[in-house]
């Protein structure tokens, strides 16, 4: 049997969630952090909420994963997050995600123009 790859650590800051990716990841690995991801979204139970990933430099994934990942980001819509940052660090990860067609996200390469993104978005009558 195989090992799930890659690790994430999350956070709650009111109605933004903070996603830390490390390392590469497998099927098993991403799968493991997408249910982890989800519970903490269901059980936080907001309306409406925001996102901000932050990917170290060897978060990436095959084909696989990015379709397991881009399953999820309709996930995150369907449960009302309306704005969803990425934090890439290379150009590879900007690579997967372009072939793996995200839509919805944006995609950013340093954290501050990520959340000036984010609250920007910032809808505080909803949640």
């Amino acid at each position: 049997m195989y090992e799930g790859h890659g690790d994430i650590s999350l956070r709650w800051n009111n109605d933004l969630l903070i996603i830390e990716a490390h390392g590469p990841f497998n099927e098993i690995g991403v799968q493991n952090c997408l249910s982890k991801i989800q519970k903490s979204i269901e059980s936080k139970n907001l309306k409406i909420w925001r996102k901000l990933d932050l990917w170290d430099d060897d978060s990436f994934g095959s084909p696989a994963v990015m379709s397991f990942v881009k399953t999820a980001g309709q996930w995150y819509m369907d449960n009302g997050c309306y704005a969803s940052a990425i934090v890439i660090c290379n150009s590879v990860q900007e690579s997967i995600f372009k072939n793996a067609n995200q839509e919805g996200p944006q995609f950013f390469y340093d954290k501050e123009t990520a959340l000036k993104w984010l609250n920007e978005k910032h809808i505080t009558s909803k949640y």
